[in-house]
């Protein structure tokens, strides 16, 4: 079993690697392709010094700021702006939760990124939120997958390609994507726990799934239906720090 599944995490190496990647490349975001004792394969981003920045004007990809870019919250179909998104960059954004069945929060305040619970459809206290806005920070809530180390899934619901932000041991964030577009959220947990998560907050898939990221001068596009590309409304961006403020 060992070797079974050391062949397979080499071979989900290769292939997050190919096409992306030249000896002489240098990137800010190292790729890296895992796969479970289960054999489902993932596609881990691990931003290399860069800043983490919820953003609501598309990132310029011609920009040399961003090297890896992904959709964030979910978006509200009917006003086309990010659900949830509560304080954005010290502005405060809305003093409640709009979404009922979201209970995770994910602060940025500098440096610092922090993945925390509350109870599903409640808000963190607007003194909080305060806070957060005059330190020029960002709270977004979306929903866990896993906290302290437990599955928070029930087994069930739809199937989709699945990406999250992952806290790993020692606070080390890390996007993983899923290769497989028939993934429950309960399988994606299970699996995110197998790769070492601590705590996971999804981001927005679906048709809404296009993001990318930078290898040397090339540029590699992530997602596998993008169909909602053009209402995407709200982006998890990796900056390289000397630009990012």
């Amino acid at each position: 079993m060992r070797m079974n599944t050391l062949r397979n995490t080499v071979l989900g190496w290769l292939l997050a690697g190919l096409g992306a990647c030249s000896p002489n490349a240098t990137s800010e975001v190292r790729v890296e392709g895992k796969t479970t004792a289960d054999g489902h394969q993932y596609t881990l981003f691990y931003p290399q010094g860069l800043a983490v920045r919820v953003m609501t004007v598309r990132p310029d990809v011609a920009d040399g700021r961003y090297q890896l870019s992904v959709a964030a919250a979910y978006t509200d179909l009917d006003t086309g702006q990010p659900l949830d998104l509560l304080v954005s960059n010290g502005r405060l954004r809305q003093a409640r939760a709009q979404v009922g069945f979201l209970d995770g929060v994910l602060t940025l305040l500098g440096d610092s990124l922090t993945i925390a619970r509350i109870p599903m459809g409640q808000s963190p206290p607007l003194a909080e939120l305060e806070r957060v806005g005059s330190h020029r920070g960002t709270v977004l809530l979306q929903e866990l997958l896993v906290f302290e180390g437990r599955n928070l899934r029930a087994a069930g619901g739809a199937v989709f390609q699945r990406r999250a932000l992952v806290e790993l041991a020692g606070r080390r964030f890390v996007v993983v994507e899923s290769t497989s577009d028939a993934m429950t959220m309960q399988q994606f947990a299970d699996d995110l726990l197998e790769l070492g998560a601590r705590n996971t907050l999804y981001l927005d898939m679906g048709g809404w799934d296009e993001g990318w990221y930078k290898t040397g001068p090339q540029v590699v596009k992530l997602g596998h239906r993008r169909t909602d590309t053009a209402r995407q409304s709200n982006w998890l961006a990796f900056v390289k720090r000397d630009s990012a403020d």
